[in-house]
């Protein structure tokens, strides 16, 4: 039996050395996918430490960068009602629904707040550029950023002293910089 594709014409060493290189390639790519799964254990202790939930962020980033977030408001809706129906949560429903609502465009604006949070890029893929949706949302991206600016350095050295305090130790001089990679 001999083997698919269109490698009939090698001899057997030359099938050997692609064999070879076949699997260099997965290996290289087994070692990437296990240093980032490594690397992504780290980022769920450091936010654990930091007070985050690991399921809040996951379910963020899954709102944030779903292809349709239709779905994702109607198993939020779900998950509501459920829980109305358990006890768990009030039930609202009847409360005037015009009491509270943002607009549009407030909606598009806390969106860019989240994205210039997170550094994505400065580009509003929904909207059209130059409307007033565009204009909200990098508003939105802008004040994300000035945020971030202003207060992640701050925010990181009180971390690290709590943690030197708890520790007994010096904080890391640098080590835990989130602007280098």
């Amino acid at each position: 039996m001999t083997a698919a594709g269109h490698n009939t014409a090698l001899n057997d060493e030359e099938k050997q050395a692609l064999w070879g290189h076949h699997v260099r390639r997965r290996l290289a790519l087994k070692h990437k996918r296990d240093d980032l799964a490594e690397e992504e254990k780290t980022a769920k202790k450091d936010a654990k430490n930091d007070g985050f939930a690991e399921a809040e962020i996951k379910d963020f980033i899954d709102c944030m960068t779903t292809d349709d977030p239709q779905k994702k408001v109607d198993n939020f809706n779900m998950l509501r009602r459920n829980r109305i129906r358990l006890g768990l949560i009030q039930d609202d429903r009847k409360q005037d629904l015009l009491g509270d609502r943002v607009t549009n465009e407030q909606m598009i604006y806390a969106a860019g707040v989240e994205a210039g949070l997170a550094a994505l890029d400065r580009v509003s893929k929904k909207y059209q550029g130059g409307s007033s949706e565009d204009r909200a949302w990098l508003d939105g991206y802008d004040e994300g950023q000035r945020i971030a600016r202003e207060n992640l350095q701050s925010a990181m050295e009180k971390r690290n002293a709590a943690k030197a305090a708890t520790t007994n130790e010096e904080p890391p001089a640098g080590g835990d910089d989130p602007f280098t990679e």
